[in-house]
């Protein structure tokens, strides 16, 4: 599971700096965050390719 508060945080990004280089309001980011919206998976792409984290998928 991927806490992406922990990792915006560690990147310096408040939550309006990076709702707007996703391109969205920052409630909706807020919302993101809290777990009151999911993410799809495009948004989740964009947001770890922002933070500069890579993610590796492990088929069982």
């Amino acid at each position: 599971m991927i806490d992406i508060k922990t990792l915006r945080k560690s990147r310096g990004y408040t939550q309006k700096e990076l709702a707007a280089k996703l391109g969205i309001k920052q409630q909706q980011y807020a919302r993101y965050e809290s777990g009151t919206t999911k993410i799809s998976v495009s948004m989740l792409e964009k947001i770890l390719d922002i933070c500069q984290y890579k993610m590796k998928i492990v088929k069982k």
